[in-house]
């Protein structure tokens, strides 16, 4: 074993992650913007834009992430643009534009689930369908699709491994280029599994404690009621 070959490239292989969190977290914001728009559309089935919101998402479903890459870096964004785009920015467009359609299912799954009662409680109480999914469709909504919603995003994170294919040198590529230059591949694909796991298996983590508080505080809400 060499694993020294991790020591000696460590700072490169950390500004690789650096980038691959810089592209996660953007593309986690964009894509829940979208997929929270998309979603809720779908939901109130507005003539039109529901039909809209429907054939892109299922559009974007019947693709494969990797041959999105390459149309929007190779052929969307230079046909818009006039010019080659950054590989950052074409990664970042193609994650938000894939991850959106998945999480705009998750949203308005999450909205279709609430019971019947509590809507006509609602109606009960004059509020308009608007704020009917503001103040209590979408509460308890959220509760129900948080573990979906972070599922996709440990798996968004994942994606961003298939950025290198156009060459953003992110902790996969900055991989890559270390053992195509050592040879020492092992130990190199072992270290990056390791990263990613300890960051997927962290946010998953986190996420069953948030699930848990909130469960908490709303069982002492309802024992004080």
């Amino acid at each position: 074993m060499h694993w020294e070959v991790i020591a000696d490239n460590f700072d490169f292989l950390m500004k690789g992650l650096v980038t691959t969190f810089k592209l996660a977290f953007l593309s986690i914001i964009g894509s829940l913007v979208l997929g929270t728009l998309l979603g809720i559309t779908r939901y109130l089935r507005i003539p039109f834009f529901s039909l809209a919101a429907a054939a892109y998402i299922e559009f974007v479903r019947s693709i494969p992430l990797i041959l999105f890459i390459f149309f929007i870096h190779f052929g969307f964004l230079p046909y818009i643009l006039g010019a080659q785009s950054s590989f950052f920015a074409s990664s970042c467009l193609t994650l938000v534009i894939f991850t959106s359609a998945y999480v705009a299912e998750i949203i308005r799954g999450g909205l279709d689930s609430i019971e019947k009662e509590h809507i006509d409680a609602a109606v009960s109480l004059g509020l308009s369908k608007l704020q009917r999914l503001r103040y209590i469709i979408l509460p308890i909504a959220v509760q129900r699709m948080m573990p979906a919603i972070v599922s996709q995003f440990i798996a968004l994170i994942k994606d961003t491994s298939l950025a290198s294919t156009i060459g953003l040198i992110e902790l996969t590529r900055s991989g890559e280029i270390i053992y195509e230059r050592t040879y020492h591949e092992f130990e190199v694909l072992v270290f990056i599994a390791f990263v990613y796991f300890l960051v997927c298996f962290s946010l998953s983590r986190l996420s069953r404690l948030l699930e848990a508080r909130h469960y908490i505080v709303s069982d002492s809400r309802e024992a004080l009621c």
